[in-house]
């Protein structure tokens, strides 16, 4: 499957404010959101265009998806609140039929996200922002549609874990491989 890093897309002005240690607001993540959203859902119209399994072929994005209305704006059944952001390039509005959406929540302790953070170099999200994010979560567990995996487990059980989960889900039925 294709990948996108959400990072990767953020605006300029997002990247400078975190580099500066400000955190962002819905007004910033909003268009973000929905730039992911809008750039997952056009991968995944080309490259079903251009393959000869016809059906939904997925995208993988990584992203903190906060909010709930985060997570609906990525599942492309809200358009974001922030009047007057406007997207960049030519996108169409977003048609969740073309792409269901689902998440994996890697849940996690404060300090072991910390020292995560702490030892990540490079990155223009500062550690010392982790409290702000942490404030703003608004947990996804139980929610429809989120598979949960520990961070203290190992990546390959959070992988394993994540594709049992997610082979539970309308249009994900044998995403489960032999290879995990």
């Amino acid at each position: 499957m294709a990948y996108i890093e959400g990072d990767d897309l953020h605006p300029k002005s997002n990247v400078e404010k975190m580099s500066s240690g400000h955190p962002l607001n819905d007004a910033d993540r909003e268009p973000w959101l929905e730039l992911i959203r809008m750039s997952a859902e056009h991968i995944a119209v080309k490259k079903n265009a251009d393959s000869e399994m016809k059906g939904i072929l997925g995208v993988i994005v990584g992203c903190s998806a906060l909010k709930k209305d985060y997570r609906d704006i990525l599942r492309g059944v809200v358009k974001p609140a922030a009047k007057g952001q406007q997207l960049s390039g030519n996108l169409e509005p977003s048609r969740p039929e073309v792409l269901p959406t689902y998440f994996v929540f890697i849940n996690g302790s404060r300090e072991t996200l910390m020292e995560r953070m702490e030892k990540r170099t490079g990155h223009f999200m500062k550690a010392s922002m982790l409290d702000s994010q942490l404030q703003t979560l608004e947990s996804p567990v139980g929610e429809e549609g989120v598979v949960v995996v520990s961070l203290d487990d190992t990546t390959n059980a959070q992988v394993t874990e994540a594709l049992d989960g997610l082979s539970t889900f309308p249009g994900l039925k044998g995403c489960r491989t032999s290879s995990s």
